[in-house]
């Protein structure tokens, strides 16, 4: 198990072996009490996230699929 703080600056890497960016935040499901995503970015006042059921393998880094991020 991992503390939200290890999360943050991890880097994302796509099954394809692209770099996405850096977590910057997680997101989180008030009514179901789980982590939903993962916010790596902004742009024009919008957050760049990856939902986390698209994510593949958390360790050192974060691996996900690269159809999510691209979409």
């Amino acid at each position: 198990m991992k503390k939200i703080s290890q999360f943050m600056g991890m880097r994302i890497y796509t099954d394809k072996a692209h770099y996405v960016g850096d977590v910057k935040d997680l997101i989180l499901d008030d009514k179901e009490g789980v982590v939903s995503g993962l916010a790596w970015g902004y742009r024009g006042g919008k957050v760049l996230s990856i939902p986390y059921d698209s994510i593949m393998a958390i360790g050192d880094i974060v691996l996900v699929r690269s159809k999510k991020v691209l979409q």
